[in-house]
This record gives C-alpha cells, sequence and structure tokens, in this order.
C-alpha cells in the first residue's frame, strides 16, 4: 500500500446548517414497512442521482454535473507510481449517470451497503507532479484528464445519529468505497515544460499500463471518493429528519 495523503476540497453551494430541510419533492421514498424496501431504495436511490445532475434548490445545491472540487491530492504509490498528484479547479463529470446495482439497509445498525457502476467517470483538472511513473522520470503541470470506464463502486457507510430540535438526523461518520474500472484512461498535457515527443511517450506508456499505475494509487482515489461522498451524503442526512427519509 502506497503513502497516503489526500486532500478534498468541494466546492458545493450549502454547507452543513443548523435547521431542516425538505427533500425535493420529486424525491421518492421508501417506507421502512416494506417488505421490498432494499428494491425500493435501489431504484429511488438511483432516481435521485439522476436528478442531481439539475442540482436540489430545497438542499441549496447546485448541478452535480459536474461536481466541482476546488483541490484534489492524491499521495504517490509505493509501486510504480512514485510521484504526488496535484489536482485544483477539479471537474468531476459522470457521477449522476450512475447506475445502482444492489442495495442493503441496516437501519438498527445505522448502516447502508450499495454497489453502483459509473459508466463514466471523467476528472478534469489543473495538474502538478513530479516525480517517477514506472521508473520514468515525469514533471509537469497544466490541463489533464483522467477517465475512469464502466466503475464498479461498492459503497459502506457507517452513522451515528443525533437529536437537534426534537427530531433525529444521521450523521455519516465513515465512508467507504472501492473502485473496480474495466479501464482508465490517463492524458497530461504539457509535460516536461511543453515537450510534445516525451509527453506523448509517457502519456503512451501510462495508458499501456494503466492497471498496474492506477492499482498502485488506487487507495488515494478510493480515500477521495469516499470523502466525497461523505460529504454528499451529509449534506441531505444532517439537514432532513430520518423520518422524512424513511417513512414509517
Amino acid at each position: 500500500m502506497g503513502r497516503f495523503c489526500v486532500t478534498v476540497l468541494l466546492l458545493l453551494v450549502a454547507g452543513f446548517a443548523t435547521h431542516a430541510a425538505k427533500l425535493p419533492s420529486t424525491f421518492k421514498r421508501c417506507h421502512k414497512s416494506d417488505p421490498k424496501f432494499d428494491d425500493c431504495l435501489v431504484v429511488n436511490i438511483e432516481d435521485a442521482i439522476h436528478q442531481l445532475k439539475n442540482g436540489a434548490p430545497e438542499l441549496g445545491l447546485d448541478s452535480f454535473e459536474p461536481l466541482l472540487i476546488s483541490e484534489l491530492v492524491i499521495g504517490e504509490g509505493s509501486g510504480p507510481v512514485n510521484v504526488q498528484q496535484n489536482f485544483k479547479n477539479v471537474k468531476l463529470h459522470g457521477l449522476t449517470g450512475s447506475k445502482v446495482l444492489s442495495q442493503k439497509a441496516s437501519l438498527d445498525q445505522n448502516m447502508l451497503f450499495a454497489q453502483s457502476v459509473t459508466p463514466m467517470l471523467r476528472l478534469e483538472a489543473d495538474y502538478d507532479m513530479k516525480g517517477r511513473v514506472l521508473l520514468l522520470p515525469v514533471f509537469g503541470n497544466g490541463p489533464c484528464n483522467v477517465t475512469l470506464v464502466n466503475t464498479k463502486i461498492n459503497h459502506t457507510l457507517i452513522g451515528e445519529p443525533f437529536e437537534r430540535k426534537g427530531r433525529t438526523f444521521l450523521k455519516w461518520v465513515d465512508y467507504k468505497v472501492t473502485l473496480r474500472p474495466e479501464i482508465v484512461k490517463f492524458h497530461f498535457a504539457n509535460l516536461f515544460n511543453g515537450d510534445d515527443r516525451l509527453g506523448n511517450e509517457i502519456n503512451r506508456v501510462i495508458n499501456e499500463n494503466w492497471d498496474a499505475v492506477f492499482t498502485d494509487v488506487r487507495d488515494g482515489y478510493e480515500k477521495s471518493f469516499g470523502l466525497i461522498f461523505k460529504d454528499l451524503a451529509n449534506r441531505v442526512f444532517t439537514r432532513v429528519p430520518l423520518k422524512d427519509i424513511f417513512l414509517e
């Protein structure tokens, strides 16, 4: 496992608020007494994700397409990727196209488990890095594109309930994800101070060995996405009472 360092700063309108909010009227909800409660959640969670393409004014959230992240730092790996990846002005495309494959809620334990697949998850950003990739020296800064194709994502959420003004809310204290893309495509512009010949060669080598490259820094990407997803989930669950999310 590589050395880990990650910074994630989201650019979203809504912060954590002390007042309660309501779910958008277009969001469908499930009854806990429904014997097919988990199946209901699969459908409704996916529908809510798709709706976030246009934002959620009731929750003070702008469109998630793209999701804006001011800074994302992925620490260097211990194998092929000996370079810290610094991303700024990140635009994350494709989250709202995700499909929920399965879901299991353990509400009495304040836990949720889900599996989803995202056909195209594209990260566009300004990068800065210096080090070695596949034993080759690499340095540069400028625009980049990292695209994860058909990525299966496992989600494990652990929450803690809390009371506010007589109502029960839930805060997700841990959100773990695993990322299993079918393929990852990289493109870093302006490598080696704009030397196109060297830059094109490094991009070619990285993409031909994408599995080894991504696997070495997978831990950093997974922790980063876990922090992003936890923040997004808490912007709903810490503001909307549980009884208004999961009906009796």
